[in-house]
């Protein structure tokens, strides 16, 4: 859009006159000049002069000349001419004098704007009111098959298939389900469903999410409730996730099981090679779990179907230990008595085991109040002997509690204790320790398990007492041996 310049009150071509004095003030007369060419240009110095003009019959001109008085305007005023396409500024220069600015007449410009605005106003109201102002339908959408109205079919849903969203039967839908519930006092905030990416692996959008709001109180209702139904017809809550997400259950009858874990498939490849249950800690990095207890697989190498606890395995009644292998029977270790001798009170059953507090084994063969009890010829009879420091294998160094063996029950048992800590980094099977002490070392290589910081590790004692494990160590991680035992047999 072109602007119009000059015509205006101050447009005009003036000259410097005669020097005058007014009371105390000496200046020069303005004397207004008429035939002046008039250029245009893009600043006050340098710039591009302007010569795409109109004038004002609109006349393609390069310059404007001011009115010399014999015209209906005024002596020395510069004509209206039109500047540029959007030019609204500009300088003037008179007879190749000074440049002086003009600016443009924005007037007609601004109310065209404000009416164009208005109207825009109007239009975008009336459009955001209208329910479907553009009569979108699914057909309407670019990325959308969904086929004719009629044709379509009650119970599909929109979802992603073949690279774009079609209509798919509830058995045909991939994808996941986000449902945030009310908040507690407040209204419901909706759901989204997000189609996982399987190649963003765990940190992808899950297959199924629910998302429970926080309750104060911790009084939300259960996520999920699965029910038995008993043959009088009663309802049983068997399985349920409860108001936040930690999952419960309880058997359908009194003499059913309420949870079970089976290890792998005896006919996919089955059984179980490794742990098939764990009970872990949940550290803020993965690699760093402990597994506190763990069910191995009946097809372990060498630990087949055993249970492994990494700390202390406690049982507040007691534990029950072995029957059924190699035809042995099982027994029941109680715990250690205050004083000496069998229990003389209290009710106990057949295969119960107790130490006293001398160290003495007694088991009860016959069940009672107190039962009769035996112990054995080397029960507590024999003192330990004395505790001998280990020797630190290379980055090693003794823990707290220094790491140390002797020998139990007669010279029958070698044992160790204490805690064995890396000062630099220690490669699997290097060697922890050394028991210096030839009688305290065993007949045969001792392997067992061993608590260390990054979790369970195998532990083995040579017979020419080095002691090694399954794992590296780093600096400041530690490998606690406390009562690790051995039979001092060959």
């Amino acid at each position: 859009m072109r602007y119009w310049f000059g015509g205006g009150a101050a447009d005009y071509t003036i000259t410097v006159g005669d020097e005058v004095t007014v009371g105390t003030v000496t200046g020069a007369q303005s004397v207004v000049v008429g035939g002046q060419q008039v250029t245009v240009w893009s600043a006050e110095t340098g710039g591009v002069q302007h010569t795409d003009l109109l004038d004002e019959t609109g006349t393609a001109v390069t310059t404007v000349t001011s009115a010399d008085g014999t015209g209906t305007r005024g002596l020395g005023q510069i004509p209206p001419f039109q500047a540029p396409d959007e030019v609204t500024d500009l300088w003037a220069s008179a007879g190749g004098g000074p440049r002086v600015r003009l600016v443009g007449v924005l007037g007609s410009r601004l109310q065209q704007v404000g009416q164009q605005a208005a109207d825009n106003a109007a239009a975008l109201s009336a459009h955001a009111a209208a329910l479907n102002p553009h009569s979108t339908g699914l057909a309407n959408l670019s990325d959308v098959s969904a086929g004719a109205l009629g044709a379509r079919v009650d119970g599909t849903v929109i979802g992603w298939s073949g690279g774009q969203f079609t209509l798919l039967s509830p058995s045909q839908v991939a994808g996941a389900l986000l449902l945030n519930p009310p908040k507690v006092g407040g209204a419901y905030v909706g759901q989204t469903a997000t189609a996982p990416d399987p190649t963003q692996g765990q940190s992808g959008n899950p297959w199924l999410r629910m998302q429970m709001a926080y309750s104060s109180g911790d009084n939300n209702p259960d996520t999920i409730q699965l029910f038995s139904t008993t043959s009088g017809g009663q309802a049983v809550k068997a399985f349920w996730a409860n108001g936040n997400g930690e999952v419960r259950g309880a058997p359908s009858t009194n003499n059913r099981i309420g949870g079970r874990f089976f290890e792998f498939y005896e006919s996919l490849g089955g059984p179980s090679t490794g742990r098939f249950f764990e009970l872990s800690t949940n550290p803020s990095v993965a690699a760093n779990r402990e597994p506190l207890l763990g069910a191995y697989g009946t097809g372990h190498s060498t630990q087949p179907g055993w249970i492994v606890a990494t700390r202390v395995l406690a049982g507040l009644l007691g534990v029950r230990a072995g029957g059924s292998y190699n035809s042995l029977t099982a027994i029941n270790w109680r715990g250690q008595r205050s004083t000496t001798g069998a229990p003389t009170s209290g009710t106990w059953t057949t295969g119960d085991v107790v130490l006293d507090s001398a160290g003495a084994v007694y088991l009860c063969t016959a069940g009672g109040t107190p039962g009769t009890w035996t112990t054995g010829s080397a029960g507590g009879t024999a003192s330990p002997t004395s505790f001998v420091n280990l020797t630190p294998g290379t980055n090693m160094s003794l823990g707290t509690k220094a790491a140390a063996s002797r020998l139990d029950r007669g010279g029958d048992n070698g044992r160790l204790r204490g805690t064995l800590t890396a000062t630099g980094a220690v490669s699997s099977g290097a060697v922890l320790a050394v028991i210096p002490t030839t009688a305290h070392r065993p007949l045969a290589t001792v392997t067992t398990i061993a608590r260390y910081t990054g979790g369970g590790t195998q532990l083995q004692i040579a017979t020419n007492g080095e002691i090694t494990i399954g794992n590296s160590l780093t600096s400041g991680q530690s490998v606690w041996i406390d009562s690790i035992t051995w039979d001092m047999t060959a």
